[in-house]
């Protein structure tokens, strides 16, 4: 039995914080063949999928590994999809590769299919009742008519992660008109505008949820003093707690979705009472959770997965 997973360059992970890696470390433990690629080592010959994977040895103070084992795809038993995005041409190509292997049986997680249909900013669109007023557009004057009736809102990119290019802004900021001419270069770029939640300053809260299962603990990013962005990639700091009764109403709304969807291995992101986020494609923040529960979320995704 092998495991394929597909991530960002490994000599860019930190081995002591990367979800990936922490699940990998999982796998090698319980004698499961554990091999990672990158997202361009796939190709096909004469409908054949084929990868050049590396194969784990063990993780030390440097991660161990032989290089560049020619493989079929459905050498594997299960493939992690845990690139992080943009979800850019990359991306979506390896997607249509990744259907091949669904074809021959295998797990792939997450589907490729159901990724390339559910963006990470667009899926919360299908669940209006749980998330704050939001607009979707390239036109300027959309989003200013939407901040006139808000007074406040957050602009978020389509295809970004880890907070970047997220912008708050007030009704007669200044800065309003450059602002959006950048992030919609010049009315060409469909970005997200949600109303302002002010609930973001006790934080956003990441669920992980593993085949419509939640994790018993979210953890929750509280911005720092200098930035309204919780992510930790901006300096925010992860709290973990356990889920609550109004996670488990968001969780239990949107299950059906998941499952139906074959959206396995998904973070949710919340900020008060409403989603925000449905991150498909490399859920993290699982090492934060482990760490200060001593739950172990590794032990938990593997078996449910």
């Amino acid at each position: 039995m092998a495991y394929l997973f597909i991530i960002d360059p490994i000599d860019s992970l930190n081995q002591s914080k990367d979800s990936s890696l922490f699940l990998m470390k999982e796998c090698i433990r319980r004698n499961i063949e554990t091999h990672f690629c990158a997202i361009n080592d796939f190709s096909i010959n004469e409908g054949i999928l084929n990868v050049q994977s590396n194969k784990i040895i063990n993780f030390k103070e440097k991660i161990n590994y032989e290089s560049s084992h020619p493989h079929k795809g459905n050498f594997f038993k299960k493939i992690f999809i845990r690139k992080d995005p943009p979800f850019d041409d990359d991306y979506l190509n390896l997607t249509y590769f990744l259907d091949i292997a669904v074809e021959k049986g295998v797990d792939v997680i997450n589907n490729p299919s159901s990724i390339r249909k559910h963006n990470e900013k667009l899926s919360i669109l299908n669940f209006k009742e749980i998330i704050s007023p939001t607009i979707v557009t390239s036109n300027s004057n959309d989003v200013i008519n939407f901040l006139n009736e808000h007074k406040k809102i957050v602009l978020k990119p389509i295809n970004s992660m880890g907070g970047n290019g997220i912008f708050v802004i007030a009704k007669n900021d200044q800065n309003l008109k450059s602002i959006l001419e950048t992030v919609t270069a010049k009315n060409k770029k469909v970005i997200m505008a949600q109303k302002y939640i002010p609930d973001i300053i006790k934080g956003d809260k990441r669920i992980i949820i593993i085949k419509g299962d939640p994790l018993p603990y979210s953890l929750i990013r509280i911005p720092g003093n200098d930035d309204f962005r919780a992510n930790l990639a901006k300096g925010g700091r992860g709290v973990s707690k356990k889920l609550t009764s109004q996670d488990m109403k968001i969780v239990n709304f949107i299950r059906p979705f998941l499952i139906e969807n074959k959206l396995d291995f998904v973070g949710i992101d919340v900020i008060g009472k409403y989603l925000t986020e449905i991150n498909v494609t490399s859920p993290t923040c699982l090492v934060e959770i482990a760490k200060q529960t001593n739950f172990d979320c590794a032990k938990f995704i593997i078996d449910t997965i």
